[in-house]
């Protein structure tokens, strides 16, 4: 994500954090492509996923690749047993829990702070427990909450990829110092959607 893009998005939730709330569908988009759209579309989402994606890249290729399945694995059956049961978190608890974790990994990362395997597991898997909680579709039925569960379990797990793999392939110094800006990114954007919401509430 370049700069400006980056800007855009916090000047958006900034100046509208009640959209950070949002899980509707896009309309006239088929199901499945809005649940691979819903983690990039939801902020709290996006920070959370990214910045996680970003601290394990940051570790090494072959540090990432467990973490990386279990965020899979966990994120696939959450989301199963959301759709079977229509569980979930209230959004507002959620997006807290999420937008914390985008400070703390966002933190790590900017750090470039070398953790051990278990607690880069650990992240991943509450990770993947928050986006799946907070991705249920209760107004939805048969095919069409199987298709946007599914879309977002293939674009939850997509992100956290290409984060983790930007991360891992930065090689060079300049490089390196711009996954550690990006984390930095992360915390504050994070801070701020908090921070608006908060106020939002206060109001």
């Amino acid at each position: 994500m370049t700069h400006p893009v980056r800007l855009a998005v916090a000047v958006f939730c900034c100046l509208f954090p009640q959209a950070v709330l949002a899980h509707a569908p896009i309309e006239g988009m088929d199901s499945f492509y809005n649940g691979v759209l819903h983690p990039v579309l939801v902020p709290a989402h996006l920070l959370a996923i990214v910045t996680a994606g970003l601290l394990i890249g940051q570790q090494g290729l072959k540090r990432m690749q467990p973490p990386l399945i279990g965020y899979l694995l966990m994120l696939i059956i959450v989301l199963a047993i959301v759709g079977q049961l229509d569980v979930g978190l209230p959004e507002k608890p959620a997006m807290g829990l999420l937008l914390s974790m985008a400070v703390l990994c966002g933190l790590l990362v900017a750090f470039a702070v070398k953790l051990s395997l278990v607690p880069l597991m650990a992240i991943c898997l509450v990770c993947a427990l928050l986006v799946g909680l907070d991705s249920a579709q209760p107004e939805l039925e048969g095919r069409a909450k199987l298709a946007i569960l599914a879309g977002t379990g293939v674009g939850g797990f997509l992100l956290m990829l290409y984060a983790a793999a930007a991360a891992e392939f930065a090689s060079k110094a300049w490089q390196q110092i711009g996954i550690r800006i990006l984390g930095s990114w992360g915390t504050a954007s994070a801070f701020i959607v908090l921070a608006f919401t908060f106020a939002a509430d206060r109001g």
